[in-house]
């Protein structure tokens, strides 16, 4: 651990006897661990940041562009990433406690309000991976906020890992890292898939008989006619008059495939059509509005490579019966078209269109439409083409995480060698000046 270095500013006799570089040193690593979690998780999944940072907006009246959403959704990951590392790290010692108690300032009293109202069911501070109350992120954040203003007092007086004269290459490594994991979650799907529905799992419906004694899980439907909401029970589904708006857990624990429901006519009709013998793609439209129309000629591209081995596509779409019909005559879709419930949608995949395959009803792999080419899926060998669509992120993360590792075991390795050296120049100069 480096030694303690003096600081240029006056000390105050009553504030030293608080000082110590463990406490120091502790605290860095806690407090920067708690943000460089944050930061990696929102920057894992922007998407999810984006729909937690559009139901804020939506309670409180806002209505913001996507696309400015979207550029918040990419600075919060990229803030709390950055600082967290440089905080932990002991660069800018000065500013990096700075910049994340100014965040602090703003977030305390935000979250002292969400416990308070409960405007949304969580915070969102460390996205699908770990879900906490609202109560226990105001109670994480009075922590935060008392450690951050030790370190407004006694950060400076602590060497860090690095020497000052080469930490903006600590954090423009730092900055790239998390902007290269928030792209490729955002454009083709997240490295890490905390969600309900992850790769293997099985969308093939369980059997009653197969249910777990502890407890049956139930969701209640809410519709929507003639601007009147009303909540329905599975077995007590209106008929097509009716708008679909969301699904709510009212008994049991989500596990597994719990709630996963492809609705058509009122009617749950999932275990007709995930099927466990075959292949099959599940398009994902979460919000017909912002989807692009050019992607119907790629599904009607994918619908015939899977029909023709055999398999099946279906889509799944979040609107009304209008909605649907609209979307099948613009698309001129060959396949079938289902209602379902916009989160469940989002949950099995990110972006405003995706697409999933399915291997004899697991999901195998799942990516947006977005980061597919035309002309890739026309001009691959068919025999390729499953396969070469797999994003396979748990090689991509190795990938990205790998040379920045390396990268910073390399900075570190020659930023202390230089040290040594300089250190064993200094000795041997002493020794010199002594023998003469």
């Amino acid at each position: 651990m480096p030694s303690s270095q003096s600081s240029n500013s006056p000390r105050k006799p009553g504030l030293d006897r608080l000082f110590h570089p463990v406490a120091v040193w502790v605290l860095r690593i806690l407090i920067g661990g708690v943000f460089i979690l944050s930061g990696f998780v929102k920057g894992i999944d922007p998407w999810g940041s984006v729909i937690k940072l559009t139901e804020y907006f939506t309670v409180w009246g806002w209505n913001l562009p996507g696309s400015l959403i979207a550029c918040a959704a990419f600075a919060l990951g990229v803030y709390e990433f950055v600082w967290g590392c440089l905080l932990l790290l002991g660069c800018y010692r000065r500013v990096s406690v700075w910049a994340l108690t100014a965040m602090m300032a703003f977030m305390l009293p935000l979250t002292l309000y969400i416990a308070v109202a409960s405007p949304v069911d969580d915070c969102g501070c460390f996205g699908d991976f770990i879900i906490i109350s609202n109560t226990a992120t105001f109670i994480k954040n009075i922590f935060i906020s008392a450690g951050l203003i030790y370190l407004l007092f006694f950060n400076i007086r602590v060497g860090g890992a690095f020497i000052p004269y080469i930490q903006w290459i600590v954090g423009g490594l730092v900055t790239i890292y998390i902007l290269a994991i928030e792209l490729y979650g955002y454009n083709i799907q997240p490295l890490i898939d905390f969600r309900q529905y992850s790769i293997g799992t099985s969308l093939v419906p369980a059997d009653d008989s197969e249910e777990d004694d502890s407890g049956t899980t139930t969701y209640e439907f809410t519709y929507s006619k003639d601007g009147v909401e009303k909540a329905f029970t599975i077995d007590s589904l209106p008929d097509s008059t009716w708008t679909f708006v969301s699904r709510r857990l009212t008994g049991g624990e989500v596990i597994s495939t719990d709630g996963f429901t492809i609705l058509e006519d009122g009617e749950d009709v999932t275990a007709d059509l995930i099927d466990p013998d075959t292949e099959q793609f599940i398009i994902t439209i979460p919000d017909i509005d912002n989807v692009d129309l050019s992607y119907t000629y790629l599904i009607n591209e994918f619908n015939d490579f899977i029909t023709g081995r055999g398999g099946s596509l279906i889509a799944l779409i979040n609107s009304d019966t209008a909605g649907l019909e609209r979307w099948k005559d613009i698309s001129m879709a060959s396949y079938p078209i289902y209602q379902a419930d916009p989160k469940m949608l989002k949950e099995l995949a990110r972006g405003h269109a995706a697409l999933v395959y399915l291997d004899h009803g697991t999901v195998g792999w799942k990516r947006t439409l977005s980061s597919i080419g035309y002309t890739f899926v026309t001009e691959t060998p068919p025999d390729r083409l499953i396969p070469d669509l797999d994003p396979d992120t748990g090689y991509m993360l190795k990938l990205i995480t790998a040379p920045f590792v390396i990268f910073m075991l390399i900075l570190l390795a020659l930023d202390h060698s230089g040290k040594l050296l300089a250190w064993h120049i200094s000795h041997r100069r002493k020794l010199k000046s002594k023998k003469q």
